[in-house]
């Protein structure tokens, strides 16, 4: 994974993320880091913009600013690491895919805010749409979440269309880039209430997919699949949650009004969120 790219409000989360992905690139390895701020956006910041938004003052206030968020995380990335800024006018996902055509390996970092204490989280408009609309790897900082090296990697497995819809190559590129360990994880409750054949084929092709890696296979039953992830990654030290879009619905409700209280009790877990793809495993 060559090139992170930052989109940040210049809040004190979107800041914390930038810190915790400085952190990351060195373990990475990473290239380059971009930092990108689309000040069109409705977003909350803690920089006095003038009511008029005027285009050129905008502009350069948004030069400043990442300039500040450069030398805040200058010292956390290794000496190679190229950091450089981009700001403009554009809508924030059309800013976004359209650096990541020009930059190879790209993966966009964001950050939320939440209550490590409280029973709210604070989720902008802005992280949904990055999260639902952008086509890289996203990997979502909470407030709370501070870096340290990352030793294992949880990966949710729904076990449903696994030979088609796993995004493995890149999944293998950050464990690789990482030299991380992964752990498979499939939360289920009451399998033996559904329990049908096709599951025995959905297991072979995980196994197919993934013993080169020799991963490690877990199986938890959980009633809430969102709450059994979090968990088992807590309990089992990962650095990093992998969800795959579609699994168990759990893209959908992690931003869902009714899946807060679970993240902000959470919020020191990152999650890399990735779309599903399709792809066939080789028989």
């Amino acid at each position: 994974m060559k090139t992170i790219i930052i989109a940040t409000d210049f809040s004190a989360s979107a800041l914390n993320a930038a810190r915790y992905a400085a952190s990351l690139s060195k373990q990475l390895h990473a290239k380059q880091i971009l930092l990108y701020h689309s000040y069109e956006l409705p977003v909350a910041t803690e920089i006095p913009f003038p009511e008029n938004r005027d285009a050129h003052i905008l502009h350069e206030k948004s030069i400043t600013s990442l300039n500040n968020v450069k030398t805040a995380i200058s010292d956390l990335c290794a000496e190679d690491t190229a950091i450089e800024i981009f700001t403009d006018d554009s809508p924030i996902i059309m800013g976004l895919e359209q650096l990541s055509k020009q930059y190879p390996d790209p993966f966009v970092v964001i950050g939320i805010t939440g209550k490590s204490r409280g029973l709210t989280a604070l989720i902008g408009s802005n992280t949904i749409s990055i999260v639902k609309s952008v086509s890289m790897p996203i990997l979502v900082i909470p407030n709370e979440s501070s870096y340290t090296t990352i030793k294992n990697m949880v990966l949710s497995c729904d076990l449903k269309e696994v030979n088609e819809t796993s995004p493995v190559n890149t999944i293998k590129s950050f464990m690789h880039a990482l030299n991380a360990r992964l752990l498979l994880l499939n939360v289920d409750h009451n399998e033996s209430a559904h329990f049908n054949p096709d599951r025995i084929i959905e297991q072979y092709n995980l196994h197919k997919l993934w013993d080169n890696e020799t991963p490690e296979y877990h199986y938890t039953d959980n009633p809430d699949v969102a709450l059994g992830i979090m968990e088992f990654a807590k309990q089992h030290a990962s650095g990093i949650v992998i969800i795959v879009a579609k699994t168990y619905g759990f893209f959908e409700g992690l931003f869902h009004k009714s899946m807060t209280r679970k993240l902000a009790l959470n919020t020191q877990l990152p999650l890399l969120i990735l779309k599903e793809v399709h792809q066939k495993v080789h028989q």
